[in-house]
C-alpha cells in the first residue's frame, strides 16, 4: 500500500485470469493524473476493470479517499455504481438519441451547477443541442468526459481516450482534458499506448509489464532513467544488460563500455541517451574511452532530428541533426565512428 497520507486511490490489486496474474500497487493523489502504459497484454485494462468493480480481487485491497471498496475482512465489495468512480471509454459511448446536454445530465439526477463550467472548460458550450452523430471524434470524447465529471467522481478512469484522434486533435484534447481534470480535483488513471500522451498529460507514469509494475515515477524520471528494455524503447534510449567491474560495464559479447562510476561489481543496466552519441567519419582524435567503428543500418528523420541506427560491436542508436547527416555525408551502409563520453553512460542495478 502507499505511504501517502491521504491519496484518493490507494490499492493493491491482485487478479488471476487463467495463467495470467496481475499484482499491482498504485496510488493516485487528488487532482493527480497518472498515465498507465505497457505492452499489449500487460494487464492495463484488467487493472481498470478491477478498480471499477467489474472483476473481483483474488487478493489485495482498494481504498478510495480512505473508504474500503474491496478488501480482506469485507463481507462484500462496494458495487460499481456506488464507488464514486467515473469511466471514460475510447469511443465515448454516448447515447445516440440524446443531445449533448442530455447526455451530460444523464445519471446526475438533475442539472448540476458545475455543468456550465465543464462546458466552458472543455470548449463544448456551442454543442449542447447537437447529437453524437453530428460531433467529431474529439468532441464526442470531451462530451463523454463532461458527462463523467458531472457526477462529481473522486476518481476518473480513462481507457485510451485519445486513441481515435489525429495528431492535431490529440494535442488539443490533451490540453483540455488535463486542465479540466486538475480543476475538478478528481484523481485520474489514464491508459494510453502513445508516449506523447503520457508525457504531456501525466504527473506520474506507471509502467506495467506482464502484470507487474516495473517503473512508477515522474515523466522526467521515466524519460531519463528507463528501468527496463521496454521503457527504454518507449522513450527512445539505448538499453543494455552488462556486468560491472570497477568503472567498466562489459556486455555479453565482451564489449566494454567505460563509465564515470567506480566500484561496479555485478549485473547492471546500461542506458544511453541517443543524443549523447557523437558520429564521425574518421576515428576521433584523442582516443576517447568509448569509441566504436560501426556501420549505418538506417536513418529516420523526424523534423530536424535524424535517428541513426548503427551496427557494430553492439547495436546503438544516435540522434543527430539533419544538417549533421548532410555534413557527414552518411547514408545506409556508411562506415562511421560512434563516440560517447563516460559521463553520459547511465548505470542502474539489474533487479531480478
Amino acid at each position: 500500500m502507499s505511504d501517502q497520507l491521504t491519496p484518493i486511490l490507494d490499492c493493491r490489486v491482485v487478479v488471476e485470469r487463467g495463467a495470467f496474474k496481475l499484482d499491482v500497487e498504485v496510488s493516485v493523489e487528488q487532482a493527480e493524473i497518472v498515465a498507465l502504459v505497457g505492452p499489449n497484454g500487460a494487464g492495463k485494462t484488467t487493472l481498470l476493470e478491477a478498480i471499477l468493480g467489474w472483476l473481483p480481487l483474488t487478493e489485495g485491497e482498494i481504498l478510495l479517499d480512505g473508504r474500503v471498496l474491496e478488501g480482506p475482512g469485507e463481507n462484500k465489495s462496494v458495487q460499481t455504481h456506488e464507488r464514486e468512480i467515473g469511466m471514460v471509454f475510447q469511443d465515448g459511448l454516448l447515447f445516440p438519441h440524446l443531445n449533448v446536454m442530455r447526455n451530460i445530465e444523464f445519471g446526475t439526477g438533475k442539472s448540476l451547477e458545475n455543468v456550465n463550467r465543464l462546458l466552458t472548460a472543455l470548449e463544448i458550450s456551442d454543442l449542447v443541442d447537437r447529437y453524437p452523430k453530428e460531433l467529431s471524434t474529439g468532441q464526442r470524447q470531451r462530451v463523454a468526459l463532461a458527462r463523467t465529471l458531472a457526477t462529481a467522481p473522486k476518481l476518473v478512469l480513462l481507457d485510451e481516450p485519445l486513441g481515435s484522434l489525429d495528431v492535431t486533435g490529440r494535442a488539443v484534447a490533451r490540453k483540455l482534458i488535463g486542465n479540466v481534470l486538475r480543476k475538478t480535483g478528481a484523481g485520474a488513471l489514464v491508459v494510453t499506448h502513445d508516449p506523447a500522451d503520457a508525457f504531456a498529460l501525466a504527473d506520474r507514469i506507471l509502467v506495467l509489464e506482464n502484470g507487474r509494475v516495473t517503473q512508477y515515477g515522474s515523466p522526467d524520471q521515466i524519460r531519463t532513467r528507463p528501468a527496463t528494455k521496454w521503457v527504454a524503447e518507449l522513450v527512445g534510449w539505448n538499453f543494455f544488460e552488462a556486468n560491472g567491474t570497477g568503472s567498466l560495464a562489459r556486455l555479453s559479447n565482451g564489449t566494454e563500455i567505460a563509465t564515470a562510476h567506480s566500484g561496479l561489481d555485478g549485473p547492471v543496466v546500461v542506458t544511453i541517451n541517443p543524443t549523447a552519441v557523437a558520429l564521425y567519419r574518421e576515428q576521433p582524435a584523442g582516443s576517447p574511452r568509448n569509441s566504436w567503428h560501426c556501420r549505418v543500418e538506417s536513418i529516420e528523420f523526424v523534423a530536424d532530428v535524424a535517428r541513426v541506427s548503427l551496427v557494430g560491436p553492439f547495436d546503438l542508436s544516435a540522434d543527430v541533426t539533419r544538417a549533421a547527416v548532410a555534413e557527414l555525408g552518411i547514408d545506409t551502409g556508411s562506415a562511421v565512428w560512434a563516440s560517447l563520453k563516460a559521463t553520459e553512460v547511465g548505470i542502474q542495478p539489474l533487479d531480478g
